[in-house]
């Protein structure tokens, strides 16, 4: 083949395009199995998501896309910043498909949806065993994928965490999640102590009318794509046709709709606002860079808005509307309400956790997960290391698996290596938020008035436009003028429960 660099780079973005649109329509599926499909269609799903994803493997192992990168990288000098950043992200794609035989992930893809089907049943049933031998093929297969990818035998579970959050290494973070969880116990018993009791929520909360006030409040924040439901919330789309899922409790409206919907919309937002004109290729994606950044976008919603007596100033009068609630009750006050949503207790769900113990579980499922990947623990034995985890991570034990390990998804479809990524996420929403609000002087002001168009477009300018044109550490130190520093997250836990 000969092509000058210039035509041989183009001819790549026009490949990768194609790919694009497969892993669009894989996305889609994955929506239809988790919001509207019967749970007969389970074995046809599975069938339809492995032919796409050899579909996908095929077109990026192709022997042209070899000697298209070759040629493109010969002068790629004479290329544009967002192309060399294209470039980049196309040969770890290559380099990273090319040598995972397509039959293996074929029936990664094959048995990774089957299993999270079945996972559904399982956690519906408390029932470990109707999931456990698939989990198991699951965890096997999954290392067999690390082992094709990796070229250091020794730390597979590396191989895991760069799939989800770029350059990501288990040493760099060993560090700091044991500061947090040598931190955190005491911190966490101290503010045990101190905090005021709340008045807890009395009503019921009929789930249409709390429909409604997700949907207001993602609209003010400014998503405008989809929200459905499903057992387990996510996000999936770009620019044109982004998709959330919420969650709803007819016992409570804070920490299940309200909070999720920040949460999913503040992901939605992301995907919402990046740049157009690279929505097919690689560095125009926000997932392919870093789960712990795009966390960090639904996080400062959720975690660092969310938690705020301002947005509680904010949501307050129109909850109390929408959700027809007593406006004269002690409960339904902006104070109370923000209390109740930063009340901190020893629980054993993850997507239930406040702030103060949500690092706990991330530190227990990232200590499982790497045992697993790393074949130390197979999932036959995945309920009791739960449990002992827990026990001594978290201070209580789970009296079923349903609260322990069952109660998340990620594992069951496949996905080793995302646990982390929410702690950084986290850390790295306290460190962005900070720099946000010396950017924003009325920041309180603008969430009690409810003109978060101004977040919106501060995190657009900052994060969002900029694909994966930069690394996620690179990022990160341009939105915010310095490294992630753990200090800061510490602080901004003090502050809001201690102070």
């Amino acid at each position: 083949m000969k092509n000058n660099p210039k035509e041989a780079y183009l001819s790549l973005e026009k490949h990768f395009e194609k790919i694009a649109d497969v892993e669009r329509a894989i996305e889609l599926l994955n929506w239809d199995r988790a919001v509207m499909m019967p749970a007969t269609g389970a074995e046809a799903r599975s069938e339809q998501l492995a032919t796409l994803t050899s579909i996908k493997q095929d077109l990026l192992t192709s022997d042209t896309v070899s000697e298209l990168i070759f040629e493109a990288e010969s002068k790629k000098g004479e290329l544009t910043q967002w192309q060399q950043a294209n470039l980049r992200e196309i040969k770890k794609y290559h380099t990273q498909a090319k040598v995972v035989p397509g039959d293996l992930l074929k029936r990664l893809t094959y048995m990774a949806a089957k299993c999270e089907t079945l996972w559904e049943t399982a956690k519906k049933d408390n029932d470990f065993s109707i999931v456990a031998n698939e989990l198991e093929e699951v965890r096997k297969l999954t290392i067999e994928k690390t082992n094709a990818i990796s070229s250091n035998a020794n730390k597979p579970y590396d191989v895991m965490l760069d799939q989800y959050n770029s350059g990501c290494v288990y040493d760099d973070i060993e560090p700091i999640f044991s500061e947090l969880e040598r931190w955190l116990p005491s911190f966490l018993d101290d503010i045990l102590v101190k905090q005021k009791e709340t008045v807890e929520l009395p009503d019921n909360f009929p789930i249409n009318r709390q429909k409604k006030l997700a949907r207001y409040l993602a609209g003010v924040m400014g998503y405008s794509g989809r929200i459905d439901e499903s057992s387990h919330p996510f996000s999936v789309g770009r620019i044109g046709d982004v998709r959330i899922t919420n969650r709803y409790n007819d016992r409570e409206f804070i920490l299940y709709s309200t909070l999720c919907i920040l949460h999913e919309a503040g992901h939605g937002l992301y995907d919402m606002q990046l740049p157009k004109e690279w929505r097919r290729q690689p560095v125009g994606g926000a997932f392919d860079i870093s789960m712990a950044i795009h966390e960090s976008q639904s996080m400062i919603w959720e975690m660092q808005i969310g938690h705020m007596i301002e947005f509680w100033e904010f949501i307050t009068p129109k909850a109390v509307e929408i959700l027809k609630l007593d406006k004269n009750s002690d409960v339904y006050n902006p104070k109370n309400l923000c209390a109740i949503s930063n009340k901190v207790t020893r629980g054993h769900i993850r997507v239930d956790a406040d702030e103060v113990t949500y690092p706990l579980h991330i530190i227990i499922r990232t200590k499982l997960e790497k045992a697993m990947i790393e074949n130390n623990l197979s999932a036959h034995d995945l309920p009791e290391a739960w449990k002992s985890e827990a026990k001594n991570i978290l201070g209580i034990e789970p009296p079923n698996d349903s609260l322990g390990c069952l109660q998340d998804v990620h594992w069951y479809g496949g996905c080793f290596g995302y646990f982390p990524a929410y702690l950084l996420g986290a850390m790295n929403a306290a460190q962005i938020f900070h720099k946000m609000s010396d950017d924003l002087d009325n920041i309180g002001d603008y969430i009690r008035n409810g003109e978060f168009i101004y977040i919106k477009d501060w995190l657009r300018e900052k994060i969002h436009k900029f694909g994966c044109l930069y690394q996620p550490k690179e990022l990160i130190y341009k939105a915010t003028g310095g490294c992630l520093e753990i200090n800061i997250y510490k602080n901004h836990l003090k502050n809001r429960y201690l102070t």
